[in-house]
């Protein structure tokens, strides 16, 4: 079973939107199997939308349309699937008197034009919209949501039992395996393990993120123990460049540890400026081993919160491995970790240029520093050095385990 997406919104086209539905689509229809062969996004224009249509009908069995359901004048997609479909567009009364008392519980005045809300093709049934207005419906192999992503959320899944109970008498479910990939080049990487991704019946893909490579391997569900065997051959190939696995996140790895260990931790950050804080302290009941984040970004804040050595930075500069050590041994819990750096996009020199940061970590009475040399924009340079000062410690971690 195969389908096509088709986003609907020239905000998604002019960047005004970011597509999120057809990544939450893609989730769900994974997991019954259904594989998304093509994905359109077509501004709000009847001809236009028309011609999507009649794209994904050539290629794919299913069409699922996101956006364009409301009723102001440019949404057009159910216009556009009655043309397509040579339907008229009718209203069920009972969809109407239940659309008109939402209006109601909301206190919003009910205008005429609102009626186009449940305005559907003749012999579509609907999808209940239990937390915004217009219903989406399916017809012909066709499937119409609003673009209203609390919306889909609600009814995207109610579709998928519905199509999936009455169209798809073998459901294979779709199993992808993601392995996120840090301190190797893309390049070298592929040649690394490009050895290993010889079944046929397996797609494989490199996808570069901010935060590092994913390796992709996607089939059948009933291929996942060959897709196992493949990931333990990584592992055993560049085991101590990966990260994590699918929604893994590194914070939860390095919290579970410490939690079992019954460790303390404390940060003090220079260049992510609290970044680092907030991404443990979003975890629920980190409380048990967090203490405190320091944000001691100025070079008075090391020397009095920290016990910096005044001389030491005006030897070796705020952005150095002593000062990044030192940072982290003013800290007093099991565990520490210190951040400084040159997150830009001005302040670098020949010799200390934008990307370059120092990360500090302390397990017990042992201190290490590790030097990077980041490439991006300041917010890419923040975030990659949380994402390895975490992945530095959970190393060091399960060394001890």
């Amino acid at each position: 079973m195969n389908c096509t997406l088709i986003m609907i919104g020239t905000e998604l086209l002019n960047g005004a939107t970011i597509d999120t539905n057809s990544i939450f689509m893609a989730e769900e229809l994974n997991k019954v199997g259904i594989k998304i062969d093509y994905k359109l996004t077509s501004g709000d224009s009847l001809e236009k939308i028309i011609e999507a249509i009649k794209f994904g009908k050539e290629k794919s069995e299913l069409i699922i349309l996101s956006g364009g359901l409301g009723a102001t004048d440019d949404d057009l997609t159910k216009q556009a699937i009655g043309i397509f479909l040579n339907k008229n567009l009718f209203i069920e009364e009972s969809e109407l008197l239940e659309l008109k008392e939402k209006f109601k519980k909301l206190n919003i005045e009910f205008l005429e034009k609102n009626k186009k809300e449940v305005e559907k093709p003749e012999g579509a049934i609907s999808i209940s919209n239990d937390v915004g207005m217009a219903p989406a419906f399916f017809i012909d192999g066709i499937a119409a949501f609003p673009g209203v992503p609390k919306e889909l959320y609600n009814m995207f899944p109610k579709f998928l039992q519905y199509y999936t109970d009455k169209y798809c008498e073998k459901i294979d479910p779709i199993y992808i395996k993601d392995l996120i990939i840090s301190g190797i080049p893309e390049s070298i990487l592929e040649e690394k393990i490009k050895e290993f991704f010889i079944e046929p019946n397996i797609e494989y893909e490199f996808l570069v993120k901010d935060y590092g490579i994913v390796v992709r391997m996607q089939t059948s569900l009933r291929f996942k123990n060959t897709v196992e065997k493949i990931k333990e051959k990584i592992y055993n190939s560049i085991g101590n460049n990966i990260i994590c696995e699918d929604d893994e996140k590194i914070e939860e790895k390095v919290i579970n540890i410490l939690k079992k260990k019954k460790y303390t931790l404390s940060v003090a950050e220079s260049c992510t400026g609290g970044m680092l804080s907030s991404t443990i302290i979003s975890l629920p009941g980190v409380s048990e081993i967090f203490k405190e984040g320091l944000v001691t970004y100025s070079n008075e804040s090391k020397i009095n919160q920290l016990k910096v050595n005044e001389d030491i930075i005006k030897r070796y500069g705020a952005v150095s491995k002593e000062v990044a050590e030192r940072m982290v041994a003013g800290l007093k819990t099991d565990i520490g970790i210190s951040t400084t750096g040159i997150a830009g996009p001005s302040g670098g020199t020949e010799s200390k240029p934008i990307g370059l940061v120092y990360i500090g970590i302390k397990v017990k009475e042992k201190i290490i520093s590790f030097k990077f040399n980041f490439i991006g924009d300041r917010e890419k340079i923040r975030k990659k050095t949380v994402l390895h000062s975490l992945f530095e410690l959970y190393k060091i971690l399960e060394e001890d385990e």
